[in-house]
């Protein structure tokens, strides 16, 4: 199997300061972040329709003085004025610019569509009324996003890259990272047809439902169901997490940053849940809910790449003859 191995004209090149690029995959990836909480609030306050038309707000560029008005076109405005263009302008550069690095340029260049795609399911959600599938969709793809924008920001701190025919040894744990992260994902789209199905406060205990494991209701067997796969995927992820915290070895400082991240924001993220549950599913305390979870997401989509990339790649010592490429500077 062929590998990755990074090359540029010396060690001090490659680490010579931050580039436009960095800057603006890591601006890209906390307004997509952000973008999403806002999203959650949208949906937790019941402000999906404070706009009912699309893209203008009843009609007009502004929009009413009006509570939920107000947050629906917060969250419009953030994603077209602020991580519309961080993105186009992202993947302009790196495609631009970063031709030669695959690792770069790909997922920059599938960040665009998945952007339009996103934006017209925003459009199809208001038009069509809020429909429980669209609205889990629109979740999905926005987490998808994040997870694109977040490859690009660390494959920006490691341009250049490059394949070559070494090998690098491993344990799996690459593998394993990658699982955790997509069993976050799907925790995340599971909570999201909970809500989009109505069962969001059919269980109103914690860690049971009203006292029991299987609840025969159809809601409330929903709602459980989705519990069963948190803690089912949970333990993929922190088995993940343990499997990234002991599998690097010379290069594994960055990856088990991330490995425990990933199990405090897990850990957090379920203390969050039966909070929600506990405090009557209060506005504030839903979203903090999507928060912790797309938190989750975020840092173990980080580990999961960082993790192929440790594998796929190989170090490179300062006497090492490296292949130079344009940084964007």
């Amino acid at each position: 199997m062929a590998s990755v191995g990074i090359s540029t004209s010396s060690a001090a090149e490659t680490r010579r300061g931050p580039t436009w690029l960095q800057g603006l995959a890591t601006a890209t990836v906390i307004s997509v972040f952000v973008l999403v909480v806002i999203g959650g609030v949208v949906r937790v306050t019941g402000s999906g329709l404070g706009c009912p038309d699309w893209p203008l707000c009843y009609g007009k560029l502004l929009p009413p003085l009006e509570y939920t008005a107000i947050i629906e076109y917060t969250h419009r405005f953030v994603a077209s004025v602020i991580v519309g263009p961080l993105i186009l302008v992202t993947a302009g550069i790196a495609l631009a610019r970063y031709r030669s690095d695959r690792w770069v340029w790909i997922p920059a260049a599938v960040s665009v569509p998945l952007l339009i795609v996103q934006g017209l399911l925003g459009g199809v959600t208001v038009l069509t009324h809020l429909p429980g599938g669209i609205v889990a969709l629109h979740l999905a793809t926005a987490e998808a996003l994040l997870a694109t924008c977040v490859f690009i920001m660390v494959a920006s701190y490691r341009t250049p890259i490059r394949t070559t025919s070494a090998l690098s040894s491993s344990d799996g744990y690459h593998r394993w990272a990658i699982v955790g992260a997509l069993s976050v994902y799907l925790v995340i789209v599971s909570g999201a047809l909970v809500t989009a199905m109505g069962a969001t406060g059919a269980c109103v205990t914690w860690p049971l439902c009203q006292g029991q494991a299987f609840p025969m209701n159809h809601l409330t067997a929903v709602h459980m169901f989705h519990r069963y796969v948190v803690l089912v995927l949970g333990l993929l992820l922190l088995y993940a997490a343990w499997r990234c915290w002991n599998g690097p070895t010379a290069r594994g400082t960055t990856l088990r940053w991330l490995a425990v991240l990933t199990v405090a924001t897990f850990v957090l993220q379920v203390i969050v849940g039966a909070a929600t549950i506990w405090l009557d599913f209060q506005a504030h305390w839903r979203a903090l809910h999507l928060t912790a979870a797309t938190a989750v997401w975020t840092v173990g989509a980080g580990m999961a790449i960082v993790a192929y990339l440790d594998v796929r790649t190989t170090d490179s010592g300062p006497g090492l003859n490296r292949q130079t490429v344009q940084d964007g500077q």
